[in-house]
């Protein structure tokens, strides 16, 4: 057998993964130069395409609205959020205390019971809406105060 011949059986035979070293020293055996070729580069699979986000509800408080205000506040209203089932309202005195949290309710509105009167100085107010107890939506804080 030609030494092109031994050269070209012991290529076929070489292992995938077989060191550069290996493959060198049995070319020079037969009287060839070696051909070392780089292993071919291995490619991640392609990630899975991720699904669309689903966009999160969105939730606008209407009244009261940022601002100073005379008088009594006792109406919180605000627009509902899609796929909300109930609704809960915060709101704090200017020192960061609870002054009064709703139940969960199913309207978009709560009126304050009579038992909870709203000081004269700065509020603020946030609605959460949620859907089989889990959270969908926050509103934005809205500020405002009552004067005497």
């Amino acid at each position: 057998m030609g030494d092109r011949m031994i050269a070209s059986r012991w290529r076929d035979r070489v292992v995938a993964g077989a060191s550069a070293a290996v493959l060198s020293a049995g070319l020079v055996a037969c009287g060839q130069a070696p051909v070392v070729e780089a292993p071919a580069a291995s490619t991640p699979a392609p990630a899975p395409a991720a699904a669309p986000a689903k966009p999160a509800a969105s939730l606008s408080l209407l009244e009261p609205t940022d601002g100073v205000f005379s008088g009594h506040i006792d109406l919180f209203r605000w627009s509902a959020a899609d796929g909300a089932d109930g609704y809960v309202v915060r709101i704090l005195g200017s020192d960061g205390r609870l002054v009064f949290e709703s139940p969960v309710l199913t309207a978009t509105e709560a009126r304050l019971p009579k038992t909870v009167a709203l000081e004269p100085e700065a509020h603020t107010w946030t609605v959460t809406a949620r859907k089989g107890g889990d959270v969908i939506a926050t509103s934005p804080v809205f500020k405002f105060s009552i004067t005497p």
